[in-house]
């Protein structure tokens, strides 16, 4: 006959799952995400070597890598409990969603995960707030190129206009002239615009924010239009300078004038984030 202790390991054994969701979900999660990027971190790498490609996000930007860091970590400190059918199927599809080579489709699966996640009610809090950082993510790496792609005409013509009003040169649709009357003019171009460099900052924002305060707030809503504001404030500061001349144009559109300025953009993201979760973090 087997001992009290014997078979109180021999339950333990028997009750406790071979797969739980809180290993199933920060996985499908991470399967997802890296078929999404995985073109642009190769890309990154052919491109322009293994130094160049690390200094420069690998041909995306630190600030979606801490996103993408924040969300697994959420996901992973989530209570474990046995998967319901339900989640087995989500999951399946959503890793089968990984098998076909197209990023959008991967970033596609991205978002119906993430409102899988969050219109579910029995889901905790840390997986909620892994999903709504996981649908950030998704909103910059697919949402906003389709913006981009259906309304880059107008959206462009608006910068374009803003920087005419600041550098006081006549604007053509997407091109402004250069201030130092050379020939020809700077075209805005889809990467170049306010709507794209916003959603790094959205996306960086809504991973702080999640981190500290998992469940939404209110006042969330009033700091996002602030950081959009300000990221379109800087993005036209930027392109002001590039319109002033041909050799400005270079110096900030160069390496160094794109890190310098995903920096300031970085660091406005982290600036409003820590507004929202002052108190979470200082008391």
């Amino acid at each position: 006959m087997p001992s009290a202790g014997a078979q109180s390991l021999s339950s333990v054994t028997r009750t406790a799952p071979m797969l739980s969701d809180g290993k199933m979900f920060p996985v499908t999660i991470f399967v997802l995400i890296a078929n999404a990027v995985a073109s642009k971190v190769l890309a990154a790498f052919a491109e322009h070597g293994p130094v160049a490609a690390l200094v420069g996000g690998l041909g995306l930007s630190w600030a979606f890598w801490l996103s993408f860091a924040l969300c697994i970590r959420l996901a992973l400190i989530e209570e474990d409990r046995a998967p319901r059918p339900r989640d087995l199927w989500v999951c399946g599809a959503c890793l089968l969603a990984a098998l076909i080579p197209i990023s959008q489709v991967s970033a596609l699966a991205c978002t119906a995960l993430a409102l899988v996640l969050l219109l579910d009610r029995t889901r905790g809090v840390a997986l909620k707030a892994a999903a709504w950082i996981l649908l950030a993510i998704s909103v910059q790496l697919l949402w906003s190129r389709l913006t981009m792609l259906l309304f880059v005409g107008p959206i462009a013509a608006l910068d374009a206009h803003l920087v005419s009003l600041l550098t006081q040169t006549p604007v053509q649709g997407n091109t402004v002239q250069f201030a130092d009357g050379a020939r020809g003019g700077m075209s805005i171009l889809g990467a170049c615009t306010s709507v794209q460099n916003a959603s790094v900052a959205l996306m960086l924002f809504v991973a702080i924010v999640r981190t500290f305060r998992p469940a939404p707030v209110r006042s969330e809503i009033y700091l996002l239009i602030g950081l959009f504001l300000s990221v379109v404030v800087i993005n036209v500061v930027r392109l002001a300078l590039m319109a002033q001349s041909m050799a400005m144009f270079r110096l900030v559109h160069g390496d160094v004038g794109g890190g310098v300025t995903n920096g300031i953009i970085t660091a406005d993201a982290l600036l409003w984030a820590v507004i929202s979760v002052r108190r979470e973090i200082f008391d």
